[in-house]
């Protein structure tokens, strides 16, 4: 995973527009047992999604889908487990969103991150 996430780091200098957030808690729904809200200082809501058939995480303000990132089965639980673990352990995290190129990219930095 930490391979991964350093993989996803290096990947920023060649982005888009990158939407930097704080992860301010990490809860679940009462929709279904494996989906969860990520609440962030940038949007109103993001859900990562690790049950449905559309695997993902999506990005929402004001009822109105900024961005809808499909993951598969492995990247959606080591989301699940990085945000759970950030969670636990209180440790920081930083998402940063390329809503143009669908990309997502998380870290304990949160230099960039407002």
């Amino acid at each position: 995973m930490i391979v991964l996430i350093g993989l996803l780091i290096t990947q920023m200098t060649f982005a888009g527009d990158i939407v930097n957030m704080r992860m301010l808690d990490f809860v679940p729904t009462q929709e279904m047992d494996f989906v969860f809200e990520v609440k962030t200082n940038k949007f109103d809501k993001v859900l990562l999604d690790c049950q449905s058939l559309r695997m993902g995480i999506s990005f929402s303000n004001e009822g109105v889908m900024v961005s809808d990132i499909y993951l598969n089965n492995d990247m959606c639980n080591q989301l699940y487990d990085f945000f759970a673990a950030s969670k636990e352990e209180n440790l920081p995290v930083c998402i940063g969103l390329d809503s143009e190129y669908s990309e997502i990219y998380i870290s304990r930095e949160t230099d960039e991150c407002k």
